[in-house]
């Protein structure tokens, strides 16, 4: 084993440990928070399985490049293949779909916009979240398994001439699709989930634009909790779609049949894949009073009421 397999290895078992514990630090905190008061927090709700996603997406991504060392021969077979990418595709759009909800969710509290619809859907978050998580997930999922029976490995034969010696070159290709369409499905799927998310986003940049030259007008301080909500809910939005935008750039650069990856690019694009889950965890911490305030008293470090009103307030 050379050294680019054993700093790989190292690199997937720190993330494999970082981004578990993260996703599970947020799990315990809601729970703990949860037995105090018994009420179910939409939001919360939506961090939950957004962490969940994250737990397992961070295990079958960091397995599925540890097994490559460990048993090669297994990691080539084609049904190994359709598995692998089955699973990271389903967990993968699971995750990014919860935190469209999360965005979505975010952008209804925050910004206030005038009908019926509106603020029938606000007054009623606690019955619509969990039906819209359940709708995401099943999306997910019924996007990302088809590839188990869609996918297979196709072999190609170039001839090569040398010195008047003419062999034969095999190339494989282990992620053909049968119906041509798989690798565009994942695209519309992601997609359409960052097209929320942007107009989530835009919805409440503009919204803060708005209030803060209302305040202008009215000599106010612009240190108004409410600006300061709605900057943190501007940050937390655009971090995800930054960040979904560098996992799923990296997820169809991979899976893309047109490109062949080199050893060296292949782990490169998996330790990328394999940074998700933990970056993911920091940002909802980051955009989490609940969750800030728990991980600074575990560090020793006191909550400030600054830090407190500048994140994101959860309802």
């Amino acid at each position: 084993m050379d050294s680019l397999s054993i700093a790989d290895i190292a690199i997937h078992c720190i993330l494999l440990v970082t981004g578990i514990s993260g996703n599970i630090f947020v799990l315990i905190v809601h729970f703990l928070d949860w037995l105090k008061t018994r009420e179910h927090n939409p939001c919360y709700l939506i961090i939950n399985a957004i962490g969940i996603s994250n737990i397992c997406l961070q295990i079958a991504n960091d397995m599925v490049e540890i097994s490559y060392y460990i048993s090669p021969d297994a990691y080539n077979e084609d049904w190994v293949n359709n598995v692998t990418t089955a699973l990271l595709a389903s967990l993968s759009l699971s995750s990014l779909w919860c935190s469209t909800c999360l965005c979505l969710y975010y952008c209804v509290k925050i910004v206030n916009l005038n009908g019926p619809l509106f603020y029938k859907i606000k007054a009623n978050l606690p019955v619509v979240v969990p039906w819209v998580l359940v709708f995401s997930v099943v999306l997910s999922w019924s996007v990302g398994m088809p590839a188990l029976w869609d996918l297979y490995t196709s072999y190609s034969f170039t001839a090569i001439n040398i010195t008047g010696n003419v062999t034969l070159e095999e190339s494989i290709y282990p992620y053909e699709s049968k119906c041509n369409c798989i690798y565009y499905l994942y695209i519309l799927a992601a997609s359409l989930a960052f097209v929320i998310i942007f107009l989530a986003g835009g919805t409440i940049i503009t919204s803060l634009c708005k209030h803060m030259s209302r305040m202008r007008q009215n000599n106010e301080r612009l240190c108004h909790p409410r600006i300061r909500t709605h900057l943190s809910a501007a940050k937390t939005v655009t971090a995800l779609l930054i960040l979904y935008l560098i996992f799923y750039g990296t997820f169809s650069f991979m899976n893309n049949p047109v490109y062949v990856l080199d050893d060296v690019t292949g782990v490169i694009c998996f330790i990328v894949m394999s940074t998700f889950p933990t970056v993911n965890t920091i940002i909802l911490i980051m955009g989490n009073r609940k969750l800030l305030n728990a991980l600074k008293q575990i560090l020793g470090m006191k909550s400030s009421v600054i830090n407190t009103e500048i994140t994101v307030t959860t309802y």
